[in-house]
């Protein structure tokens, strides 16, 4: 379907109906003019229905050809403002050829024939904007009144009421149109809301909206293949909060998971966006991957890591060491051919000499 903004206010038709549309107009014309010509029972059309037919075919060439330049965007710019001057445009030109073609004719029935054959499309095409249709219509069904009215010789009652009828009949086809479209746009939109929530789950860790483990291993696989000849460096920071069971036992669980959320917030603040990518490992670890020039850059964030968490002044009354929440970090470097499994062993293995020289403090 060609609607950009399927869930917005400003969806008024589909490009490729639009096209439809305008097509048809075109058809209808060449049918009107070959029928004329090419039958030697028909006379042929007058002036005045030659020069309508050859305003709604120009008309229509003209859409056409910008609607094919614009392709998508019928619901955008200039010419979604322009849409319902054009679209009356045609309809007034469709009323005056009708009027001119019963006159002609003299035959009320084939003013009927006509309407419904263009008023069908321009249903099926506009049901989305209720104003275009009115727009299109509206003078259509002007003109079929003033003919039943004023253009026979006795009024008919049978003949007026199944014109009346049959304008209903198609304008209340749209609400049918349009709660069928509605339906499927509700439809895209929950698919869509539910496709974003599998990729949340998938991606995101549920408690602090970090990127979860699964994320970590894509991120060290591009990390690695964008660093193939280039002169920067990765590294990885494994923080783990000092005395996290002590806080749960003193604070309880419902804490310690506020408390993890509090401190994943520091560490995000403390990364660099373009580069740099935290994930939760698990438990109270967490790990940061960085793509650095060098280690002192990598330190650098890891000491930023350490000020934000210390400013959060998050009580630790369980801590040995001190009264706020603090963080121990190990930070290692990948070199060539090192897994990611392997480049977590080595800052694991910083992150346990942390822990022995003390804790709160960046071991590299």
């Amino acid at each position: 379907m060609d609607i950009n903004h399927s869930t917005g206010e400003n969806v008024i038709t589909s490009t490729k109906g639009y096209m439809w549309f305008l097509c048809l107009n075109i058809i209808f014309c060449a049918w009107l003019f070959l029928r004329s010509t090419h039958n030697k029972d028909v006379e042929s059309l007058p002036p005045a229905l030659q020069l309508l037919c050859g305003c709604i075919v120009i008309l229509a060439l003209i859409n056409l050809i910008i609607t094919l330049k614009i392709k998508n965007n019928i619901n955008d710019g200039v010419y979604h403002y322009a849409l319902p001057f054009v679209v009356f445009a045609f309809g007034l030109l469709w009323s005056v050829l009708l009027l001119n073609v019963t006159i002609y004719y003299q035959d009320t029935m084939i003013t009927l024939i006509m309407t419904v054959s263009v008023l069908l499309p321009a249903t099926i095409t506009f049901y989305i904007s209720g104003r275009l249709l009115l727009l299109f219509s509206a003078p259509l069904a002007l003109c079929l009144l003033y003919v039943e009215f004023f253009l026979q010789d006795k009024f008919s009652l049978a003949q007026f009421i199944g014109a009346v009828i049959m304008l209903l009949v198609i304008y209340s086809s749209r609400y049918i149109l349009l709660e069928w479209y509605q339906r499927v746009q509700r439809s895209e939109y929950e698919k869509n809301i539910l496709i974003k929530k599998l990729v949340q789950q998938a991606h995101y860790d549920a408690l602090t909206g970090l990127f979860n483990r699964l994320s970590m291993a894509r991120f060290f696989e591009e990390c690695v293949s964008a660093l193939s000849g280039n002169k920067k460096k990765l590294f990885m920071i494994v923080l783990d909060i000092d005395y996290f069971k002590q806080y749960n036992d003193r604070y309880g669980h419902v804490a310690g998971d506020k408390c993890l959320i509090k401190v994943s917030q520091c560490i995000e603040q403390s990364l660099r966006k373009e580069t740099d990518s935290a994930f939760r490992f698990g438990g109270e670890e967490f790990v940061v991957m960085t793509v650095c020039n060098d280690i002192s850059q990598a330190k650098s964030i890891s000491h930023r890591i350490q000020h934000n968490i210390a400013h959060a002044h998050i009580p630790h009354e369980g801590s040995a060491i001190s009264s706020v929440l603090t963080v121990s970090q190990g930070i290692a470097q990948w070199s060539e051919g090192v897994t990611l499994e392997g480049l977590v062993e080595q800052a694991d293995k910083q992150l346990y000499q942390a822990k022995q020289n003390g804790r709160n403090r960046v071991c590299y």
